[in-house]
C-alpha cells in the first residue's frame, strides 16, 4: 500500500513548506527520505539574536552544504555580541574574535541569500561581511556605520534594496562611495548626500527618508532631487519630527504621478493644534495628484496611546475622508493622524478597517442610520451573522458590537495591530538549532 514516503518530491517539499519550524526540526530526524525537505524550508530564514544558539547554527551551516545553500534571509541582530573600539585586548576581545570569524565562515556558506539584514549598533557586526560575496543578494540593510560598507555595496552591484539609516551622518566617509553604481536598484533608504552618488540614474520606486531637517528650505530642495525618478516612483514615505504643510504641495507638483505617499510624525501628539492645519493642506494638494491610490498620514504613538482611537474618531474622519475622495478619485486607500484606516469601495463610498472595536462601533452605528448605499448595506448585513476567515476590511462574523462581544470575535484588536501588519508574520525570522 502507498505510503506518505511514495509522495514525488514536489509534493513533500510543498508539505514541508507549509510546516511550523518546530515540526520541521522533528521532521529532520525522521528519516533520510524527509530530512532534505525538512532542511531546505528549515534554514530559509535565520534570525542569529543570541551567541548560543547562533554558534550551533554557524557549525551547521558550514558542515551542511544543503543547509547553508537553503538560506535566503538572514537577520543579524543586536542579541550577538558586539565589539566596540575601545575593546582592543583581553579574553573578552579574544572570545569575540573567535567568535566573528566563525560567522564570517558560515555566512560565506549561504550563496544563495537573498536578504541581509544587519542590525548591529557597533562596528564589529561588519566584520563577519569583511570578506563575504554574495551573488545573489538583492536586498541589504543597516542601521549602523561599518567602516567596510562601501566595499560591501561595491562587491554587489546587483542590489535592488538598499536601506542605510545611520545614527549620524557624518560618520559616513563619502568619498569611498564615489565610483558605485547600482543601476537595478529601485527601493532605497539613504542619507541625501548618498542618494546622487549611487543611485542617480538607477529605476528608483520607493524612497523612504528619515532625515530632512525641519527647515522648511530642504523640503523643495529634496522633493526637486526626487523629481528625477518621477517616471519610475510610485512610493514614497517621509519621517520628520513635526509637521510641515509645504510637503504635500511639493510632492503634488513635482511627483504629480505618485502612487503611494506616507507622512510620518516622529513627536507624538493626537491632538496637537497643528494635526489640523497639516490636513488642511493635504486637501489644498489633493486635486494635483493623478494617480495617488494610498494616502498615510500617520503620527507615532506611544505604547499608552496605541488603542487610543475612539468613534468620535471615526465619525469625524468619515465626514473627511468623502471630501478627499471626491478631490481625488484615483484615492482608494486613506489613514488619518486618529488611527483611523479607510477602504473606498465604489465610487465614494468608504468602509473602515473593522480590525478595531471602535470601527466595528462607528460602522454598526453608521448602517443603522443610512449612512451607507441601500445595497451595501444589505450586503453588509448579510456578513453579521456569517462566519469565514479575516479578509482586509475585518469582515469576519461581523455583527452588533454586543453580539461580537458576547461570543468573543473580535478577531484583532488594537493591542494585536502591530501583528496583522507585520509583512513577515507568516515567514517571521526565527533562530534554530542544530
Amino acid at each position: 500500500m502507498p505510503t506518505i514516503t511514495d509522495l514525488p518530491d514536489e509534493l513533500l517539499d510543498e508539505i514541508a513548506h507549509l510546516l511550523p519550524k518546530g515540526t520541521l526540526f522533528s521532521l529532520c530526524t525522521v528519516s533520510n527520505r524527509f530530512q532534505p525537505h525538512a532542511t531546505r524550508w528549515l534554514y530559509r530564514y535565520l534570525a542569529l539574536a543570541g551567541n548560543g544558539a547562533t554558534i550551533k547554527i554557524c557549525k551547521v551551516l558550514i558542515s551542511n552544504k544543503l543547509a547553508a545553500t537553503s538560506v535566503r534571509k538572514v537577520l543579524l541582530w543586536p542579541g550577538l555580541a558586539f565589539s566596540r573600539t575601545s575593546l582592543t585586548g583581553g579574553p573578552f576581545y579574544l572570545y569575540l574574535s573567535a567568535f566573528y570569524k566563525l560567522l564570517s565562515r558560515a555566512l560565506a556558506c549561504v550563496v544563495n541569500v537573498e536578504n541581509i539584514r544587519l542590525m548591529f549598533p557597533y562596528c564589529g557586526g561588519s566584520l563577519s561581511l569583511d570578506a563575504c560575496t554574495f551573488p545573489n543578494l538583492h536586498s541589504f540593510a543597516t542601521t549602523m556605520e561599518p567602516h567596510t560598507l562601501a566595499s560591501f555595496i561595491r562587491r554587489h552591484p546587483q542590489l535592488q534594496e538598499l536601506h542605510i539609516s545611520p545614527s549620524d551622518l557624518r560618520s559616513i566617509p563619502l568619498s569611498e562611495f564615489s565610483g558605485i553604481s547600482l543601476s537595478s536598484l529601485n527601493s532605497i533608504c539613504l542619507p541625501q548626500s548618498l542618494m546622487s552618488i549611487i543611485s542617480p540614474d538607477a529605476p528608483i520606486q520607493s524612497v523612504l527618508s528619515p532625515e530632512i531637517e525641519d527647515d522648511n528650505e530642504e523640503i523643495p530642495i529634496f522633493i526637486k532631487q526626487l523629481s528625477r525618478y518621477c517616471t519610475t516612483l510610485t512610493e514614497l514615505h517621509l519621517c520628520r519630527p513635526h509637521w510641515n504643510a509645504e510637503v504635500l504641495m511639493h510632492v503634488a507638483t513635482l511627483l504629480p504621478k505618485i502612487k503611494s505617499f506616507t507622512f510620518t510624525r516622529m513627536t507624538p501628539g493626537l491632538h496637537h493644534h497643528s494635526n489640523a492645519a497639516f490636513l488642511e493642506a493635504c486637501e489644498k494638494a489633493l486635486p494635483f495628484f493623478s494617480s495617488l491610490s494610498q494616502l498615510r498620514i500617520e503620527v507615532v504613538r506611544s505604547r499608552e496611546l496605541s488603542g487610543s482611537t475612539s468613534v468620535s474618531n471615526y465619525r469625524c474622519d468619515f465626514k473627511m475622508v468623502q471630501i478627499w475622495g471626491n478631490k481625488c478619485p484615483t484615492l482608494n486607500i486613506c489613514v488619518f493622524p486618529s488611527g483611523t484606516a479607510w477602504h473606498r469601495i465604489e465610487d465614494n463610498v468608504w468602509m473602515p478597517d473593522l480590525h478595531h472595536k471602535a470601527a466595528i462601533r462607528w460602522f454598526y452605528e453608521a448602517a443603522s442610520v443610512e449612512q451607507f448605499p441601500f445595497h451595501i448595506k444589505g450586503s453588509l448585513q448579510g456578513l453579521w451573522v456569517s462566519s469565514g476567515r479575516v479578509d482586509t476590511l475585518g469582515l469576519l462574523n461581523f455583527m452588533s458590537p454586543s453580539a461580537m462581544e458576547s461570543v468573543g470575535l473580535y478577531p484583532q484588536t488594537e493591542e494585536d495591530e502591530s501583528e496583522f501588519y507585520s509583512s513577515d508574520s507568516d515567514e517571521g525570522d526565527i533562530g534554530i538549532e542544530e
